[in-house]
């Protein structure tokens, strides 16, 4: 076992070197360089830029310096993101953000859909879900959404029990 690994290790390190060494390409060189192997470049997401005279404005909107990001490049090049400003005279983007922004996608409704809502909202006003919370979905819907779902199953199961018969079990 031990000459197993040691044939699997001296394998793997002739496998790797074969493209820069013995195998060649048309032009005669090596197929791989050592200099051509770099590490890839890892950037910086994007964040949307905000110009500078909208910064009281930002703050005014956003309510405080804590949702506001500066992002300046230091003496050494490196990218910083601070929450607060950056030394005197060094240009700086500000970036910011909503923390009360909503980012979960609203139900999209047809006008038709919509009319009905209205339509059993304007009958069914005193009958609210137990909890007051008000649902987009109609209790109609749920249930046609749950026999949709058992026709479904029913499918589903009368599939296999065809193809059990044709395999024969």
């Amino acid at each position: 076992m031990k000459l197993f690994g040691k044939l699997l290790i001296a394998t793997l390190i002739i496998g790797l070197l074969l493209p820069f060494t013995i195998l060649k390409g048309k032009d005669g060189r090596p197929l791989m360089s050592f200099s051509s192997l770099k590490m890839p470049e890892i950037g910086v997401p994007d964040i949307p830029s905000l110009p500078k005279s909208t910064l009281s404005d930002l703050k005014a909107e956003i309510g405080d310096n804590r949702n506001l990001i500066y992002q300046w490049t230091d003496g050494s090049g490196n990218v910083q993101f601070t929450n607060s400003a950056p030394p005197e005279g060094v240009e700086y983007t500000v970036k910011g953000y909503d923390p009360n922004t909503n980012v979960v996608k609203a139900v999209k409704s047809t006008e038709k859909e919509l009319e009905e809502k209205d339509e059993a909202e304007t009958e069914n006003k005193l009958s609210a879900e137990p909890d007051g919370i008000a649902s987009v979905y109609s209790p109609e819907k749920i249930n046609k959404l749950i026999d949709d779902a058992k026709n479904v199953e029913k499918l589903l199961s009368d599939r296999l029990k065809q193809q059990n018969a044709i395999i024969g079990d």
